[in-house]
């Protein structure tokens, strides 16, 4: 038992790494948290199981034999007292490196010998081991030569280049000092450099975090040399060390003589000049685009690039920055070094006098050398004429889009533009299923008769922008207007719901003339003097199609429409008059319109056609007396017709409205079936929802 506590102790000891305990046969009795997120599993399923499930091929399978040839000879061949560097496996199958220990223990209760091992996840190790590996791999294949020196300036490292570059071994530099590689009067004041810095902080030979700066080098053999040093500063155990990186000049020279050819080849128009805006260089394009000569152009003022406006403020804008904050900001580093930002529009002005648009930037620059320092400024032209005649023609067009794609639907507008340099090809399409919808203002003649053109126009304008804007909400397409009537269609697209939506844009329709009514009481202090509207659905399939080629437009043919509009010319003010194929659908949404039979009806064309009035749920009682009060006065105005017939034609009128009550009973009685079918099934989908 004392070496079970002795394991438990260990066990509650380790923490951090992971733990694992196995008996004799390998199987996990015992393994801490650090252990099951190192592997990815949780203790339950670790538990019970082999300690082979932890290991890649080949260990797992030849672990069992690991044992027994241990417990059999008592010698160690994979795991020595002091551990060793092995595989884990992961539960995604992943493997990683690990270092095990393994501690040998004996229970006394089972009388078996067990083990406890402790892991070490080596991942991190391992990359940091490859990233040092990486860096220095970087360092000695570097082209540059890089060394590396102490505080008192001795040399700890020198790549490969570095020592071709000074011609000396390895050897002759790494542990001296490295004003070896300097000539006077440098080499003898390099220690008092680096002792004023770790005193003061200052640098005043090379600043680092800086572009460089040139400086002399001597080789093994005594020869001069101009480089260009820059230094960087790093902690290594605790101890400061400076890095240095050097480039030859001959090489720097090889890179101007690229960078000028690039500068040359440069379609936009690049300028160096002094602080005192003289011009120093200029590329070809430059000389091509203001219409100068290089020798025009070379030695006097950049105004003669731009208009006079610009011209005679010029050298005040250069001296105010070069007096600014933002300059000295931009040349310790601390922001960009741009003159005028990354970009401005400008004019620009040719040899000629004509003026163009031009987009500027304009930046600093410092050139060091061991003499002395050189300020200037870089500008970058480019002629923004022919883009801003792009644009103008680009927005011209894309007014012309946004003109015809109001006009015609948008699948219409596509098959438009892609006939486009085509002769033009006649577009017509059938559409088997739509829903139709047609709207007219009641009493609109009579309004406009009392209200001036720009009245009657305002509140026209005003109702059919709210149905343009129900249109777009219910993703239907606007037809046209004729006069104060408005047609839309929906299910051009294929969407099965058009029907749905046909209602609701329908609906919405009543309340935007109601909300109109409303503005127009207002505007009248209260008057009376307002209109209603009667709309008209079916739904059934179309012909389509763009006709005429000049002021084209989208129409809609068939019999489908026919009927729709036949609806709203029989339709009831501010009432959804519709067909039985609308109705049907409508039945579907019982929580959302109420279907009500309005009874046999005479439709042109069409004879007698059974209709229905829609209404949301919330206004069934409204539809319904605006119904009997409609049948009402359709009562009334048939019974003077009677009467005045009578009165002309001696006709016994007791007789004429006996026959007209038993026809008028037997049309009751005809919409008073139907009505029951329809609230028959409405009811079935009813209970069937409540189900559901």
């Amino acid at each position: 038992m004392a070496q079970m506590n002795k394991a438990d102790s260990i066990r509650d000891i380790v923490t951090i790494d992971p733990f694992v305990h196995i008996d004799s046969c390998g199987v996990i009795l015992s393994a801490n948290e650090a252990c099951c997120n190192c592997f990815g599993y949780s203790s339950d399923e670790l538990v019970g199981k082999n300690i082979s499930l932890l290991m890649p091929e080949p260990y797992a399978s030849q672990h069992a034999k690991y044992i027994s040839n241990y417990l059999e000879t008592g010698v160690r061949k994979v795991v020595p007292r002091v551990g060793r560097k092995l595989q884990g496996l992961k539960r995604d199958g992943n493997t990683f490196p690990m270092f095990l220990t393994l501690t040998e223990i004996f229970n006394e209760e089972t009388g078996t010998r067990e083990w406890i091992g402790i892991m070490r996840n080596l991942s991190a190790e391992l990359e940091g081991e490859q990233l040092l590996n990486a860096m220095k791999n970087l360092v000695e294949s570097s082209m540059d030569p890089i060394v590396q020196i102490s505080c008192d300036g001795t040399i700890r490292l020198a790549n490969p280049a570095c020592c071709k570059f000074f011609q000396y071994e390895r050897e002759e530099l790494v542990g001296n000092n490295i004003s070896m590689l300097m000539p006077e009067p440098f080499a003898s004041r390099h220690s008092q450099f680096i002792q004023n810095y770790l005193i003061s902080g200052v640098a005043k030979v090379v600043e680092q975090g800086r572009r460089g700066r040139s400086l002399p080098g001597m080789r093994k053999d005594g020869t001069t040399f101009p480089m260009f040093l820059t230094l960087s500063e790093a902690t290594l155990n605790g101890e400061k060390v400076f890095n240095g990186i050097m480039r030859s000049l001959s090489a720097e020279e090889e890179e101007r003589q690229v960078l000028k050819a690039m500068i040359d080849s440069c379609v936009d128009p690049i300028v160096v000049i002094t602080t005192q805006g003289v011009i120093e260089r200029c590329n070809p394009a430059c000389t091509e685009v203001f219409g100068y000569t290089k020798e025009e152009l070379l030695g006097h003022s950049v105004t003669l690039l731009m208009p006079n406006s610009h011209a005679t403020h010029h050298q005040s804008y250069l001296d105010k920055y070069m007096a600014s904050n933002r300059r000295k900001q931009a040349m310790s580093g601390e922001s960009e070094s741009y003159v005028v930002g990354k970009g401005r529009n400008v004019t620009g002005q040719r040899k000629d006098g004509s003026t163009f648009p031009i987009l500027l930037t304009v930046s600093e620059f410092e050139v060091s050398s061991t003499n002395s320092n050189r300020h200037g400024f870089i500008g970058i032209m480019r002629d923004m004429e022919d883009k801003e005649r792009a644009a103008t023609s680009e927005l011209e067009r894309e007014k012309s889009e946004a003109l015809l794609m109001n006009v015609l639907p948008h699948h219409i507008c596509q098959r438009l533009k892609a006939q486009k340099g085509q002769e033009c090809i006649q577009i017509a399409d059938n559409y088997e299923n739509v829903s139709i919808c047609f709207a007219d203002i009641v009493g609109f003649t009579q309004f406009a008769s009392d209200r001036t053109p720009m009245e009657v126009v305002h509140y026209l304008n005003k109702v059919f922008r709210d149905f343009d804007m129900l249109v777009d909400k219910y993703n239907l397409e606007k037809i046209k207007t004729i006069g104060d009537a408005y047609m839309a269609v929906a299910g051009l697209d294929g969407d099965p719901d058009h029907v749905y939506k046909s209602i609701q844009f329908a609906l919405d329709m009543l309340d935007a003339v109601k909300r109109l009514n409303a503005e127009i009481s207002k505007d009248d202090d209260g008057g009376n003097n307002k209109f209603g509207i009667r709309v008209g659905l079916h739904t059934g399939s179309v012909v389509a199609g763009v006709v005429g080629t000049k002021r084209r437009f989208f129409d809609l043919w068939g019999d489908a429409v026919n009927i729709a509009s036949r609806m709203e010319s029989s339709g009831i003010e501010n009432c959804i008059h519709c067909t039985t194929a609308v109705a049907t659908e409508a039945i579907k949404y019982p929580y959302e319109f109420i279907v009500i039979p309005r009874g046999s009806l005479e439709v042109k064309g069409k004879g007698l056609m059974n209709t229905f009035l829609l209404a949301p749920t919330a206004k069934e009682k409204v539809t319904r007396e605006r119904l009997q009060e409609h049948k009402a006065t359709r009562r009334r105005e048939s019974y003077m017709i009677h009467k005045r017939l009578a009165e002309e034609f001696d006709f016994n009128l007791e007789e004429g409205k006996k026959s007209s009550t038993i026809n008028s009973s037997l049309a009751f009685f005809g919409a008073f079936l139907l009505g029951i079918i329809v609230s028959y099934f409405a009811l079935k989908m009813q209970n069937g929802v409540n189900e559901l």
